[in-house]
């Protein structure tokens, strides 16, 4: 499905992108703004994402629709590792990724499977492909840090930590609606925080 639609959005199909867009949201497991995007669809695919949407949340194993199959199979594992059944776990991580090989939840759940075997380089393996792929994933960062802490690796440890939190504190990202792309948040320049500032001192000085 993914390779499908890559092919389509190259070849300028404008539905194809949207859907890609679609699915990155569905990779974050950012569900609200995932849902908001779908209603800027045409009625009857607005209807099939909804409905794909409302299954994931409510039983994900009822789901066949292609779109969501990969985040159909990382939900089922997760829910698998939850009730102790690791190797049902993991075949459903690995399935995910041969539906969706971005799937970066998949690579960061089956890594820590891995990472909980003592297998740590398989692990930092797919947590690099994950880290490429969502770099401000805060749960990725602190599955790092324990990583490199098995490894003895005290100083990588620290900085995936730090960077776990700062990115556990800042505020959540502003997406585009159109392009489902990170909009940068304009920055107030110090000169007008300078005249307010001096405003507002010549305001309280001359205040009758």
């Amino acid at each position: 499905m993914v390779t499908e639609l890559k092919a389509k959005a190259l070849a300028g199909d404008s539905e194809a992108e949207a859907l890609l867009r679609f699915l990155a949201l569905l990779r974050a497991k950012d569900y609200a703004a995932a849902r908001a995007y779908a209603e800027g669809f045409p009625e009857g695919l607005r209807e099939r994402l909804l409905a794909g949407l409302a299954l994931l949340e409510e039983a994900p194993e009822r789901l066949e629709d292609p779109l969501f199959l990969a985040e159909k199979e990382v939900l089922l594992g997760v829910r698998a590792v939850g009730e102790g059944r690791r190797g049902e776990a993991e075949a459903h991580f690995q399935k995910a990724l041969a539906l969706d090989p971005e799937h970066h939840r998949a690579l960061t759940n089956l890594g820590t499977l891995y990472l909980e075997r003592g297998e740590l380089e398989a692990a930092l393996d797919l947590y690099q492909k994950a880290l490429r792929l969502a770099p401000e994933d805060p749960l990725l960062h602190e599955n790092l840090a324990a990583l490199y802490k098995r490894k003895g690796d005290l100083d990588r440890m620290v900085a995936h930590m730090k960077r776990a939190t700062r990115l556990k504190m800042a505020p959540p990202p502003v997406l585009d609606p159109l392009t489902g792309k990170r909009v940068r948040r304009k920055r107030v320049p110090l000169w007008v925080w300078v005249f307010l500032l001096a405003l507002l001192a010549y305001l309280l000085l001359h205040k009758p």
